[in-house]
């Protein structure tokens, strides 16, 4: 288990260039090509979204007044504040705001690695997140974020709002000698 304190988090601009996003966590640590990432982005204007071929994404709004997705051939979305949304990375994307800035929580998982979902919790009392089979970065709304590796278990506080991204890689094939 390790906790990230949001004086870890790292700002860094969109791929495309059309603003920043702040990094929470990328997996593996430092390498140039990422399995998968946690971050939060902050949308000023509508615009497109950079394209991410190979890569699952998961979206949900932190905070704002909503923003409509139109993903190239698959239709307009409604993006709600606290409701997870997913698309392929490969699409063309582009965010129309519906009225002003929103703050929206990501997490992009590389396809060939594995898996992910992305959902919020509002927790009413003390409650235990982890399991066997997946690692989980949990963050805080607002503050700190915790990754559990696969088998590690965190209780979290009541009255505490989570977004939990659950990260499942795919079996590696057992090699016959």
């Amino acid at each position: 288990m390790r906790i990230i304190k949001q004086t870890e988090y790292r700002v860094m601009p969109w791929k495309n260039g059309g603003g920043t996003t702040t990094e929470i966590h990328a997996s593996p640590v430092g390498a140039s090509a990422f399995d998968w990432r946690v971050s939060i982005a902050s949308v000023d204007s509508d615009g497109p979204f950079s394209v991410f071929n190979g890569y699952q994404r998961h979206i949900m709004l932190l905070t704002g007044s909503g923003m409509t997705l139109d993903v190239a051939a698959h239709g307009r979305f409604e993006l709600k504040v606290l409701m997870p949304f997913s698309f392929s990375g490969d699409a063309e994307v582009y965010g129309c705001l519906a009225q002003g800035r929103v703050v929206d929580f990501n997490l992009m998982v590389r396809r060939e690695f594995g898996s992910g979902t992305l959902r919020f919790q509002q927790s009413t009392a003390a409650c235990e997140i982890g399991a066997d089979d997946s690692k989980h970065l949990v963050h805080m709304l607002g503050g700190d974020s915790v990754l559990l590796d696969l088998g590690e278990r965190f209780t979290f506080p009541a009255n505490i709002g989570l977004a939990i991204c659950k990260i499942i890689a795919q079996s590696q094939p057992s090699q016959v000698v």
